[in-house]
Order: structure tokens, then sequence, then C-alpha cells
């Protein structure tokens, strides 16, 4: 089985995406999550978000995406001030009340992400493909709030064919969902370090996630040696796509 991959990167300055459960003290994911790349691409192609209109496109297109950190995972917390916005003004309930509440809020810094993505739609793959090459997108895009602009640059397109795996360790340069390691299948290498958080990983049209997944991630940017049921390959690249 083959597939035809975009490959490009996506990077910024900060990035934050607001870990589900989290409350008055948002913090972030570690990595881009999957349901979020989604939004990305849509405002590259031009997706409109009316109606989730960009979601049901996207789904329908086939569409699959990998993730792989291309710098270290850097956190920091920063005071943001916030403002009831609600009735559109803002009036204070007394003579002396601040303008502003101020919330800790956790930063990714320094961010950077190889992207992989696939689809069973080859005019809309190729439409995506287009745009990025001449680093054009419709609307703005952005790292998980709309202050922390984003960047991206053309890598290649690639064919990746789909391999088995007869139980050897594999280099995988992908974040990988926990339930595609088997038993015993993580070769933890000397210096390195692993996370594994639960992350949205589908989303249907009316923004109802389909499927969370326990997402494995090496934070320094290394490769991670598994052994997985299957995987995509081409040159020697190893990916997975969700």
């Amino acid at each position: 089985m083959k597939k035809k991959v975009l490959i490009f990167d996506l990077y910024g300055d900060y990035a934050h995406f607001r870990k589900y459960y989290t409350t008055t003290s948002p913090l972030t994911f570690s990595i881009i999550p999957p349901v979020t790349l989604m939004g990305v691409l849509g405002a590259i192609l031009g997706l409109s978000n009316q109606d989730n209109l960009y979601l049901k496109t996207l789904n329908e297109a086939g569409t699959k995406v990998g993730i792989q950190l291309m710098k270290p995972v850097k956190k920091f917390r920063m005071g943001m001030n916030l403002i009831n916005t609600k009735n559109d003004y803002w009036v204070p309930r007394h003579r002396n009340e601040g303008a502003r509440t101020q919330i800790k809020y956790e930063f990714l810094k320094d961010v950077a992400y190889r992207i992989y993505v696939s689809m069973d739609n080859e005019e809309l793959l190729n439409q995506l493909e287009y745009n990025v090459s001449r680093h054009k997108c419709v609307y703005t895009i952005s790292l998980g709030l709309s202050e922390l602009l984003a960047d991206f640059s053309f890598v290649d397109m690639q064919d990746f064919n789909w391999r088995e795996n007869d139980g050897k360790f594999i280099d995988i340069v992908t974040a990988v969902p926990m339930n595609d390691v088997l038993q015993g299948g993580i070769d933890i290498s000397p210096g390195e370090r692993y996370l594994k958080e639960n992350m949205p990983i589908k989303m249907d049209s009316n923004r109802e996630v389909t499927q969370y997944s326990e997402m494995l991630t090496e934070t320094m940017g290394n490769h991670i040696k598994l052994k997985i049921n299957g995987f995509w390959e081409s040159h020697g690249l190893n990916i997975n796509l969700l």
C-alpha cells in the first residue's frame, strides 16, 4: 500500500495547546494535537470555519497527519491579563477595581514541528502542496491562540509505503499512539526523555472529539526506537500517520 505524503515545517516563537482538563491555570500539551493541526491545514487551504466546514472537508478527504518534534520541548509560565468582554464592554463593580484578572498560562517556547499529511482526496492534497510550496495561506495561522502566530515552509512531497513490522525495533521520527506499541516495545536510550500524554486525535464536524489516544513523544526531538504493529516508510524515513 502506497500513500503520497506532503512534508512541511511548522514553527513559531510561542505556542499554547490547552489541555482539556485544566481550569484556572491553563496547561499546554507538549506537541501540537492532531485536531489543532486540522485547523492549521484548513487555514492554509482557506476552508471556512462556519458550521465547521473545514473539519467536514478534511474528514471526508480522509486526512491523516504525522507530527515530528524538531526542537526540544521548552515550557514556561507567564501571567496573562484578561478582561470580561462578554457584553462587549467592561464596567468595574467597585471604584478601585482593576481592569483585568491575571491568570498564569503555561506556554511552549521556540516551537518547531515537521508535519506529514496524506489525503485520499488527491485534488485537495495537491492544492495544499501548491499553497505550502508557495508560502501561501488564506487565513492567518497560529499555534493554539490567535496571538501566537506561526509560519511554515515546504520540505517535500514523497511516496510512503506501508510496512508490517516483523518484531524488530524501528526508528520512528513522529509521535506514536501507545496502543500501536507492542508489549515491551520501547527501547529506552540513555539521555533521552520520553513523555506520554493523553490528547484528542479525531474530531467530527460537530467539534466533538471521537478519539483520544495516549501519545508517546521523545521531548528532546530525537527518534524513538519502537516495536509497533506497522509504519509508513520512504527512503529509510519511518513515520506514523494518525
